[in-house]
C-alpha cells in the first residue's frame, strides 16, 4: 500500500503498512506488548506526520482465517491503535482514527478491541457504538459510521 493522505490539504499526515518488528517498543509499548499475538493475516500500519511515526495500528482483515489464529465476524477488527503518549490530547489521534476508517478500512461497521473507556473517542471519530460484550479481558465493540446509518434509515 502506498502512502495516502487524509485529504488534498493535508500533505503532513500518512498511513502506510509497516512491518510490525519496526515500531520503536519506548513510544509503542501497548502495541508492542500485544505483537506477540499478531499472525500473518494482521496488517499493521504506521502514521506519519510530517515524516514522523506519530501512530500505530493493527488491523485483522474482515477474510481473516480461523486456521492462522483469529476469526473475523464479517468486518475488520482494529486489533490495537496506539498514539505516542507525547503527542495525545492534541487531536492528531482523532486525524490517525479518520485516515484509518475512510482511507484503510473503507467498511461500514468494524470491530474494536478496547476498554469501553475508548468508545467516546470512537465517536468522535464518526462511529455509533452498535454492540459491546465485556465479558472477556479486551471488550469488543462494533461499530457502524454515523453517516452510513444516517443514509439507510432516509
Amino acid at each position: 500500500m502506498s502512502e495516502e493522505n487524509t485529504d488534498k490539504n493535508d500533505k503532513n499526515l500518512s498511513v502506510s503498512i509497516i512491518d510490525v518488528d519496526s515500531v520503536p517498543a519506548e513510544l509503542f509499548p501497548f502495541f508492542t506488548s500485544y505483537k506477540i499475538y499478531f499472525d500473518s493475516q494482521i496488517n499493521c500500519y504506521g502514521f506519519y506526520y510530517k515524516n514522523e511515526l506519530v501512530a500505530v495500528a493493527a488491523v485483522i482483515p474482515e477474510d481473516a482465517d480461523i486456521t492462522e489464529g483469529f476469526i473475523s465476524v464479517g468486518c475488520p477488527i482494529i486489533y490495537v491503535f496506539e498514539v505516542r503518549a507525547d503527542l495525545r490530547g492534541k487531536g492528531l489521534g482523532k486525524k490517525c482514527a479518520q485516515l484509518l476508517i475512510n482511507k484503510v478500512i473503507k467498511d461500514d461497521t468494524i470491530q474494536l478491541c478496547c476498554t469501553p473507556f475508548i468508545a467516546p473517542f470512537w465517536e468522535k471519530v464518526g462511529f455509533e457504538l452498535r454492540f459491546i460484550d465485556q465479558s472477556l479481558y479486551m471488550h469488543k465493540m462494533v461499530l457502524k459510521k454515523k453517516n452510513k446509518q444516517k443514509k439507510e434509515e432516509q
